[in-house]
This record gives structure tokens, sequence and C-alpha cells, in this order.
């Protein structure tokens, strides 16, 4: 009787125990994803609120700028003619179109792999270790003579974070990783790609500062550098750049000569 009992309670505990915790995880929302819906959105929509007047100059102004480009209908390439394209309008900030962080790319480049595949599996392992998902491997496109590649073959690593699993590898990076680092003065004013996506790349040295690495740092035969980017809505780079340093990121800003401070 008391072996049915135990059983019984022993199965109900586990019932309660996998309720609780498919409970815990329904509501389970990363600390920086809730920073960003609770505090961050709001300030960057007032932050790039622009008044009607200022908005319908900015209107006026962009129809009459044009950028000139290169038409791609010319017969013959080599005798492009030039014609007149508009630049890209910038859509009116609202609070359903405020820049948010939609994917977070973390790339492993291994060059050893070229004479041995064997090395990137501590590419794989580093990945899945610190994102804590399981990593995919990116073969050759094309074949390349001068590095010896040929097509098909694994060369890189990849993972793809969304949702609070993105959200928590920006928490590390930035609460952890980014203050170990001795000489890390931040992103460049002028890093992006033009429209709010940016790239940070690191060395060896740095996936060693993340807390899953170092108690296993020195099991691992091959480190590699590292490199992170972050995808957002962000039309331009200026709003991305908000985003990001609102999230906790920092930006090197250019320094003056000493020259011209002297003079101010």
């Amino acid at each position: 009787m008391f072996g049915a009992l135990g059983l019984r309670a022993a199965s109900s505990g586990c019932a309660l125990r996998r309720s609780f915790t498919a409970s815990a995880a329904q509501g389970y929302q990363a600390r920086l994803s809730q920073f960003y819906h609770n505090t961050l959105r709001d300030d960057l929509m007032v932050l790039q609120y622009v008044p009607p007047a200022v908005r319908a100059r900015q209107l006026e102004l962009h129809e009459t700028q044009k950028v000139e480009g290169v038409s791609e209908s010319a017969p013959n390439p080599l005798r492009r003619h030039k014609t007149k394209i508009p630049r890209a309008r910038e859509p009116r900030s609202t609070p359903h179109n405020v820049p948010f962080v939609t994917k977070v790319t973390v790339h492993i480049r291994c060059r050893e792999a070229l004479n041995n595949k064997n090395h990137l599996l501590s590419a794989l392992m580093a990945l899945q270790i610190v994102t804590g998902r399981r990593a995919q491997l990116i073969r050759a496109k094309s074949d390349a003579a001068t590095w010896k590649l040929r097509k098909g073959m694994p060369i890189a690593a990849k993972v793809d974070l969304e949702g609070d699993d993105m959200f928590e590898f920006l928490d590390k990076l930035v609460e952890v990783v980014l203050p170990r680092m001795k000489e890390y003065g931040g992103l460049r004013m002028s890093a992006g790609d033009g429209n709010g996506n940016f790239t940070m790349g690191f060395d060896d040295s740095v996936i060693g500062l993340f807390p899953e690495m170092e108690m296993v740092y020195d099991m691992f035969p091959l480190i590699t550098g590292f490199t992170v980017n972050i995808a957002t809505t962000a039309v331009r780079n200026p709003p991305g750049r908000l985003l990001l340093s609102g999230l906790g990121l920092p930006f090197l800003h250019a320094r003056k000569p000493e020259s011209e401070t002297h003079m101010l």
C-alpha cells in the first residue's frame, strides 16, 4: 500500500513540477526584453519625434533632392546613362515602427578547417556553449583556387538567435563580456550598413570571457574569433545606433586633434 501511495505521490509531484515548469516557461521574459518593452520603446519614440512643421519641410526637401545613379536598362553596359533615382523616404515615427532587434547571428569562421575538418568541432561546441543553441555548418558556395577551397567544403559555423535567447545573449555580452575587455572603446559612429544593421568582430581571447567558457576554455584545442551581427528594423543607421546604445552597447566618439582642442 505504501509503495502504491509513494508511486502516486511521486507521479503527482512530477506532474506538478512539469506544470510549474511549463507555466514558468510561458511567463518567462528576458530582462533586456522587459527593459525594452517597458522603458526603452517609449523613450525611442519620444527621441525620434519630429514636429509636423519640420516633417513637412523634410518632405519638401525630399521631393526636390535627387541622387544621381546608374541605370541598368541601358542596351550597352559600357555606356550606361545616368538617371535620377529618388532617395528612400524614412517613415514617420509611430508606436508601431519603433526600432527593434529582430535577429542576432553569432558566426565563427575557421581557416584551419581547410586542412582538417575536425577543427570545426571546436567552433561548433564553443557556439553551443556560449549561445545555448545548436550551431549549424556553413559550406562554401563556390570554388577558390587561391585558398584551396572547393564548393561544398565546411568552413564556418553560425547560430541564429531570436526572441528571449537573443536578448539573453545581448545582455550577457553587454553586462559581462564587454566590461571585462581591457581595450574596447565601443563601436565606431560610422559603423553599420546604412540600413540599421551592425556587425562586431572579436578576437579569440574574448570568447573565453563568457561565464560558460571560463571552466572549459583550456579543453578546446583551437579557439578562434567570432563575429556578432545584429539585425534591426531601423531603416537608417542613426535610429539603429540609438536603439543599440539604449540597450547598453557603447559607441566610440571621434576624438578631436589636440591642436583643435587647444584652439577651442
